[in-house]
């Protein structure tokens, strides 16, 4: 039982020095992002990328023909 909890414990600490490492690789990004002289832009909650006008708009994901 005690190796089972070693075992988990070990792979929590791993799982947050990744986790650790890519937040700091998204904040050096987003600091390079913005020391070039870019801008972030926020969207407004329920704002959508389609135009509801053309409908909806179906993502193909295998060009397999049934």
């Amino acid at each position: 039982m005690k190796a089972l909890e070693n075992n988990m414990a070990k792979k929590n600490n791993s799982d947050a020095v990744v986790q650790n490492s890519l937040r700091e690789k998204i904040v050096a990004e987003t600091e390079a992002f913005l020391a070039s002289g870019k801008k972030i832009q926020e969207i407004p909650t329920g704002l959508s990328g389609q135009n509801a006008q053309n409908g909806s708009r179906h993502i193909r994901i295998s060009t397999k023909k049934d």
